[in-house]
């Protein structure tokens, strides 16, 4: 905690004077015991498969509690090195739709959201909701903690969400209609409604109004959409463009889906960016052919290629979408 502090107040000093908005930890509820990928991001390494089950538990459950303490440490911090700085929190969020109307789906769907939604409830308000410490209680998690922590989470409170939205997910109380997407990043039940991208992600431009509503209602505090995009297999060219149609229809009706948000449903979005201005190996498969970017960058899955960059498709587009503040589309 202390050496994170350090270094958000050597950064904050820094930067004083050109960044105005920060984020303490990206996509911080990622950091879930139940896989490996959310054990690393914790912190919290996993020491061997053989491990018992309420030790992970209690390990990842330690390591967000820190990650969190810290996080409400440096917003404390910020606030000294300038008033005006703005601090959020990052989640990644994705909203569950019931598999039925089923009580018992709907139940299960309300828990799933929890587990998600935990983080920003702490960094909003403060303190852990009611059904966190029931988890800790259920799963004899005891925390290494102090009044100093509660102090600094109470304390130290965000001033916005800043969320990541790629597709939406179903869940259902029947595990047998879980599968894992493509990505391996969540399970979903299928959804007939809508369709998938080539990694199984569910698309979903209506979800993220939905996610922009809900959030809102929530927390009544800004929100910034940090993260928005489309990985797909892009061909290039022989004359070196790519057509990335899918791509532009994706992020157009997304942005769309704000601007309702927006205008029609109130909602105080202060800001969008999308993943990402250029091609890079993915966080989630770790591959280089599942591309994000507007830059096509030369490279494929085993290093092989020039890194040359070609803009595609995409990056025209979307230079006249900010150049016209979204009026042209």
């Amino acid at each position: 905690i202390e050496f994170f502090t350090r270094y958000a107040k050597t950064v904050f000093t820094a930067y004083a004077d050109r960044v105005s908005y920060w984020m303490t930890f990206n996509e911080i509820n990622h950091c879930k015991p139940e896989s490996d990928l959310g054990m690393w991001l914790a912190g919290a390494i996993k020491i061997d498969e053989n491990e018992d089950e309420q030790r992970r538990k209690q390990r990842c459950a330690q390591a967000v509690h820190n990650m969190l303490v810290a996080s409400a440490s440096s917003v404390i911090e910020a606030r000294k090195i300038r008033k005006t700085f703005k601090i959020g929190c990052m989640i990644g969020y994705i909203p569950y739709y019931s598999d039925s109307c089923n009580p018992q789906d709907v139940f299960a769907t309300l828990k799933r959201e929890e587990e998600d939604i935990y983080f920003a409830d702490v960094m909003v308000f403060g303190m852990y909701p009611n059904y966190r410490k029931q988890y800790f209680k259920a799963n004899a998690i005891e925390l290494a903690d102090s009044e100093r922590d509660y102090e600094m989470l109470k304390n130290g409170t965000v001033d916005y969400i800043g969320f990541s939205y790629y597709m939406s997910s179903v869940y259902s109380n029947d595990d047998t209609k879980m599968s894992t997407s493509t990505g391996g990043i969540v399970k979903s039940a299928p959804n007939k409604y809508l369709a998938v991208s080539d990694w199984g992600w569910i698309i979903d431009p209506l979800g993220l109004r939905i996610s922009l509503n809900k959030l809102y209602d929530r927390y009544r505090l800004p929100l910034m959409v940090v993260e928005n995009g489309f990985g797909a297999y892009d061909v290039k060219n022989s004359d070196h463009t790519i057509d990335d149609d899918y791509r532009i229809e994706y992020l157009r009706e997304h942005i769309l889906a704000i601007r309702d948000a927006v205008s029609i449903d109130g909602v105080n979005c202060i800001g969008y960016t999308p993943w990402s201005a250029i091609d890079i190996i993915s966080a989630s498969t770790g591959e280089m052919e599942k591309r994000y970017g507007f830059i096509y960058v030369d490279l494929d899955n085993h290093g092989n290629g020039t890194l040359e960059r070609y803009p595609k498709k995409s990056f025209h587009w979307y230079k006249t979408v900010i150049d016209s503040n979204g009026t042209q589309m």
